[in-house]
């Protein structure tokens, strides 16, 4: 009984693990997201300049909200409209 104990607690870290490692490569930048030089006012890089996708951009500046503006992207890779992330 307690080496099925032992087991079952094992299984359950071991696909804790997997989750998160699951997680970390679904949100890692893909090689087709296109990247901007981002310049905003965001509470985290505040006045910074980066060249970044949106999700890591979101997750530098601190803003994932949908009100007010945070900062504005300018295509780096790819062609297309200016990129823009918000605060709540």
């Amino acid at each position: 009984m307690k080496k099925l104990k032992i087991s079952l607690v094992a299984l359950v870290f071991t696909v804790g693990i997997g989750g998160a490692v699951v997680q970390k490569i679904q949100a890692a930048p893909k090689p087709l997201d296109p990247t901007y030089n981002w310049n905003g006012s965001g509470p985290l890089k505040s006045g910074q300049d980066l060249s970044k996708t949106v999700s890591q951009a979101q997750s530098d500046y601190g803003c994932t909200g949908a009100s007010t503006a945070c900062a504005t992207g300018v295509p780096t890779s790819g062609s297309g409209p200016d990129a823009h992330i918000f605060q709540p």
